[in-house]
């Protein structure tokens, strides 16, 4: 709600600030470019109305059948996760740096970081970064700052990294940056059959090589089927174990059985809702060795004796490498916040599910993308992009016609999938990736098909 000041209040707080009217606070801006967007502006509305435009406003909003993914995955939510999330001391609690005021939101922290180190089988966890896209760049840095070698000096990219991920590296790995920490990010492509990253095609480049990173299951919806090979090729570079649908891990190989030394990647899937995008929840995971170069913060439990000789455990925040904390040139990241609500309904989610219910969750996913593509096989001019990958909870599929295709599903209140043109050395301008959730039935799958292939 906003409430207008009154003249009198408007001129109390222009004198205030020694001007004589508003337009002097834009002044900077350059006439020719300055806009007078009061004259367009329709009359104030009445509480009442202002609610049923809105109403009205959200009958535009898509309300249909979605099989939208794009690195945002749609899950069941228990109400459970919505109601504990929900107490105050969770939603209106600060920065918790006072542990004897914030007990609970550090615990809860504390047991978000346990689980999350379970589930990516790594020894420690942080309490949380913003997204996977800064969960990536963030364990870049961290694996720059664990081999400072002149020697090596590539770091591999996985071309089936989320295409929004690799933006964001280019923005903070600029190439005069990259020139300062004496590393050349390279691109590892795809395989145009299974849809894997080729890190054969460096091999004769492997004592050159600081780092490598890849996204399992890539953004395809491919399983990586080769990241064995990784550590095996480059022994001595940091490798980085990335994913955007954490339920995988429960059923994959697990990133330490890959020799992986950091996992990053995006959480959202775990307990938190696809709201217009957001929000994220980006995590990082890795050995113990690691721990001191680990961004953002880690919460601790320790233990004391009370005034009676009892012992009693505590929490606090056992480390917390940011430049506003210690000097700035020891300051591992510049990550000033976390995402601490969607930390707590990520742990309340692993909680209520379980490590066999997060399984369970991710096979019917597994089963119904199986179920989609081999029925949209059987149509006329329908191909897989990768023929011959192994497709996960997301199909990237072929059709001339995509945009009539996609046109359709929308006609009929069905989101069908994101079109997808990203890869420079694959012709696949006609792409679909369309994704599948355990909420899915089979009756939602046929519909679908039936829709998209009619007539």
């Amino acid at each position: 709600m906003y409430f207008f000041n009154s003249a009198e209040e408007t001129k109390e707080l222009l004198d205030e600030i020694n001007i004589s009217n508003i337009d002097e606070l834009f002044k900077s801006i350059p006439a020719d470019i300055l806009k007078e967007t009061h004259k367009s502006l329709e009359k104030p509305l009445k509480e009442y109305e202002l609610q049923e435009e809105l109403k009205e406003l959200s009958r535009n909003n898509f309300q249909g059948k979605s099989f939208l993914g794009y690195g945002l995955y749609k899950h069941y939510i228990p109400e459970s996760v919505n109601h504990l999330s929900s107490l105050r001391p969770f939603v209106t609690s600060y920065t918790p740096y006072q542990p004897e005021a914030a007990q609970g939101t550090l615990q809860a922290l504390f047991e978000y970081q346990s689980l999350m180190a379970e589930l990516t089988s790594m020894d420690i966890a942080n309490a949380s970064l913003y997204d996977g896209a800064t969960s990536l760049v963030e364990a870049m840095r961290m694996a720059v700052r664990m081999n400072k070698s002149v020697e090596k000096k590539i770091f591999l990219l996985s071309e089936g990294i989320h295409p929004l991920y690799l933006k964001v590296v280019d923005t903070y790995f600029s190439k005069s940056y990259q020139n300062e920490l004496n590393i050349e990010i390279k691109t590892v492509p795809l395989d145009k059959k299974t849809g894997s990253s080729q890190w054969h095609l460096y091999e004769n480049e492997k004592n050159k090589v600081l780092g490598a990173a890849v996204q399992n299951p890539n953004y395809f919806g491919v399983v990586e089927n080769n990241i064995s090979i990784i550590k095996e090729i480059f022994n001595e570079a940091q490798f980085l174990y990335g994913t955007n649908e954490p339920h995988a891990l429960t059923i994959l190989k697990s990133p330490k059985e890959n020799s992986a030394d950091i996992v990053w990647g995006e959480a959202q899937s775990l307990g938190i809702p696809v709201s217009m995008g957001g929000p994220s929840l980006g995590f990082i995971a890795a050995k113990k060795e690691y721990m001191r170069q680990m961004p953002g913060r880690l919460v601790g439990k320790t233990s004391a004796e009370t005034a009676y000789g009892e012992e009693t455990f505590g929490f606090v925040i056992t480390l917390s490498t940011r430049e506003q904390h210690i000097r700035r040139e020891k300051a591992t990241s510049n990550i000033c916040s976390n995402q601490t609500l969607m930390a707590i309904r990520a742990a309340i989610y692993m909680s209520a599910l379980g490590w066999k219910g997060m399984q369970n969750v991710i096979i019917k996913c597994v089963e119904n993308t199986e179920f989609f593509k081999n029925e949209i096989l059987k149509k006329k001019d329908v191909k897989l992009l990768f023929p011959e990958a192994v497709y996960f909870h997301e199909v990237a599929w072929i059709h001339p016609n995509q945009k009539d295709i996609l046109e359709k599903g929308f006609a009929n209140n069905i989101a069908a999938g994101v079109e997808c043109s990203v890869l420079e050395n694959i012709n696949n301008i006609k792409t679909i990736i369309t994704y599948f959730s355990e909420e899915h039935k089979e009756k939602d799958i046929l519909n679908l098909i039936k829709v998209l292939f009619s007539k």
